[in-house]
């Protein structure tokens, strides 16, 4: 490190911290003086609910909890759904854990167990630990006794009933019968093909299986009959047939197909017994309109086959909706209108209902609600200024669980009999949660230079008396695929960030969390903006723009504004840096991308290495929309923050940027880094050392010797 900086080093836990120590004095003595409302431990401190499951005779809910990084398998059962926790692994270790699911007879949940590899083939070890890592799949039994091991990392498939499990390996579908038993028999190959399979689907009187064989090129749908052990294939054309499933009598897959050589793609059904194929219908094929398969959109549905009809998402209104196509053919008709998009959806059992989490109603916030299949009546039961999502509806359909937030209460498991107008809530927050010290944020929309409306949320420090004027911190989220809310987020990186932003109005930042362009839930044509990213960073106008937007305020001290993200956040805190350190006086920057072509290259493009012109125009653009682009101009002050085994970001990243500010030697800079952690830190403890080192640095970077400054 260059001369001016003078260094120290101590370990954290797994983390590394260097911090590069200099600039404006210390923390001023009255804020150092009076203690925050609460603490970031405290804010942090309620257990993230994923993963919830309906049990196959509707009487018992599970999930996974996140409870500071001890992440455990929940069941709450009736009548009185009190949470039962059923595996004990009680340490901050990092072992992720996902794809929770029950067995077809309830009795038994299953799941994964450890991150997923990285492009060496590593699984995740935040811990370091010396004998390793794995990611297994694991069962636990509602009798009591210790998860076991089934298999290495799978998508297990339970049976529709009983206690099958199938699952995939390559070429290979390998199957286990639990039986009545806790312990795991031994799996044996069910069958194999000459490619890998993927997209199992069990049919309704679990007899046969259907699943795509990708080859060549291209990919074909075919089923095994494991009464007589036959395989057969369904369809055999050039193009590539995706997300076979079942009509509810089994009689017929639906699937879809991307045709070669055409845009869109088109909804077919096959005689499970002849093999005779149509295409009921295809998505629009005019210019202008968005018609792929809206996979970027996040969320955790597909097709599905319910009473009558075939449900599919669709862009093509300009906003991701479910539509709803007759069995036997017919037009598609739109089941979600309005502007906003459907993010999760679940089919209830007996297939006349939907249910959909959706911002349509209010579009800064996720709705939860059904929708009739054969009309489009809609009933809505979470509404206005609540998040919900992961609708779990029980068997009979008299009830739903689900996960809700607000301003306030983070993620909740939440179960509502649907006749009555109160919902249950399920699991219970700690004793030390700050429920009354959440700021409600205010909804802002603001325009562009560019004339982009942009929405954001604006955290106000309480107790901010008239006069004075308060620093002020940008947040802008990652993805950039993503939305924040004027709540607690339904993903645990976003539900962290809230969390950090109510913090910092806490200790008395103006926050402003903004939406830019290219991010989801206002529509197509924002989320594919003209010229962003590696293209242009037209999005970076929105945060410029913002800064602007604060320094306005009567409330905010226009020289005290700061940055912080994560991921494509934290490129937008460099670019803001690195262009504009006369309005932007400090960032936090966590595990940035700083230069797109690097990134590009990372993610192993191979046209990227062509010497045409216009591979070199791309990365001539590609380096300008960058913030290395700009290092000349960037003086204020960063904290950079990095896991070493991100699988998002390269690490090298932010060597790349630590080497560029040493080389111009002014720039006062400050590092944070966690061995063996990954882009979205698995270890609480490497969350808490990242948000307290920024509210910390915010503090000596903006507050300085005055927390507040008079007009």
């Amino acid at each position: 490190m260059l001369a001016t900086h003078r260094s120290r080093l101590r370990v954290l836990s797994a983390a590394t911290l260097v911090l590069a120590l200099g600039g404006p004095g210390s923390l001023d003595a009255q804020t150092a003086a009076r203690p925050a409302a609460f603490s970031i431990e405290d804010v942090m401190s309620s257990a993230f609910p994923t993963d919830l499951v309906m049990a196959p005779g509707g009487e018992r809910i599970a999930w996974i909890a996140n409870e500071e990084g001890r992440r455990n398998v929940y069941v709450a059962a009736a009548p009185g759904f009190q949470p039962r926790r059923l595996t004990s692994y009680m340490a901050d270790d990092g072992i992720d854990m996902t794809a929770l699911r029950w067995t077809g007879d309830g009795r038994r949940l299953l799941f994964l167990r450890g991150h997923t590899a990285n492009m060496d083939d590593e699984i995740a070890n935040p811990t370091s630990d010396i004998d390793g890592a794995t990611r297994d799949l694991m069962m636990v039994s509602l009798e009591g006794g210790a998860p076991v091991r089934v298999t290495a990392s799978v998508d297990a498939v339970p049976a529709p009933s009983g206690s099958r499990v199938i699952w995939t390996s390559g070429r290979d579908v390998w199957i286990v019968d639990f039986g009545t038993g806790t312990t795991v028999p031994a799996p044996s190959r069910l069958f194999t093909v000459r490619s890998n399979v993927s997209d199992l689907q069990w049919s309704p009187d679990g007899t046969r299986i259907a699943f795509i064989s990708e080859r060549d090129g291209r990919a074909i749908l075919g089923v095994f009959d494991t009464r007589d052990r036959s395989l057969g294939w369904l369809t055999n054309s050039v193009d590539r047939d995706d997300l076979p499933r079942w009509s509810r009598d089994g009689t017929r897959i639906a699937f879809i197909r991307f045709v070669a050589g055409f845009p869109g793609y088109s909804v077919w059904t096959v005689d499970a017994r002849t093999g005779a194929a149509k295409e009921l219908w295809h998505s629009p094929r005019e210019p202008d309109v968005e018609s792929g398969y809206p996979r970027a959109i996040a969320g955790n549905y597909d097709i599905v086959w319910g009473d009558g009809f075939i449900v599919v998402p669709g862009e093509w209104s300009g906003f991701n909706h479910l539509y709803a196509i007759p069995e036997n053919g017919g037009e598609a008709r739109e089941l979600t209108p309005g502007e906003g998009i459907v993010e999760n959806a679940a089919l209830s059992a007996d297939g006349q209902w939907i249910w959909i989490s959706a911002n349509t109603q209010s579009i800064d916030h996720r709705q939860l609600g059904r929708v009739r299949l054969r009309d489009g009546h809609t009933e809505w039961i979470e509404t206005g200024t609540a998040n919900a999502w992961n609708p779990s509806p029980s068997p009979d359909g008299r009830w739903i669980a689900y996960i809700r937030s607000d301003h306030a209460e983070p993620a909740t498991v939440y179960r509502r009999v649907l006749a009555e107008q109160r919902a249950q809530r399920v699991n219970a927050l700690p004793a030390n949660f700050p429920l009354a010290g959440m700021v409600k944020p205010e909804q802002i929309i603001y325009r562009t230079e560019d004339d982009w409306q942009i929405h954001a949320q604006l955290f106000t420090p309480p107790g901010l008396a008239p006069g004075q004027r308060a620093p002020a911190v940008i947040f802008m989220h990652g993805g950039s695929r993503r939305q924040m809310f004027p709540g607690w987020h339904n993903r645990g990186y976003y539900h962290n960030a809230y969390a950090l932003n109510q913090y910092l109005a806490s200790r008395g930042y103006v926050v402003l969390s903004i939406n830019y362009r290219s991010g989801i839930g206002y529509g197509t044509k924002f989320r594919n903006p003209p010229n962003y990213g590696q293209r242009g960073a037209s999005e970076y106008q929105d945060v410029l723009d913002a800064g602007r937007w604060l320094q306005r305020r009567p409330d905010v001290d226009p020289q005290r504004i700061g940055l912080w993200g994560g991921s494509y956040g934290g490129y937008l805190t460099a670019m803001g840096l690195a262009r504009n350190s006369d309005i932007f006086k400090a960032g936090v920057d966590i595990h940035g991308v700083h230069d797109w072509w690097e990134q590009i290259r990372w993610y192993g493009r191979r046209d990227v290495e062509a010497n045409t012109p216009a591979a070199q125009a791309r990365r001539d653009l590609a380096i300008r929309s960058s913030p290395v682009a700009d290092i000349a101009t960037w003086t204020s002050p960063v904290l950079i923050v990095h896991g070493d085994d991100d699988r998002n970001v390269p690490f090298e990243a932010s060597i790349d940027l630590v080497r560029r500010l040493r080389a111009k030697g002014d720039v006062h800079f400050e590092e944070l880094y966690f061995v063996d952690d990954v882009h979205g830190f698995l270890r609480h403890a490497n969350w808490l050392a990242t948000f307290r080192a920024a509210a910390d640095f915010f503090d000596r970077q903006l507050k300085g010797s005055a927390a507040t400054s008079q007009r």
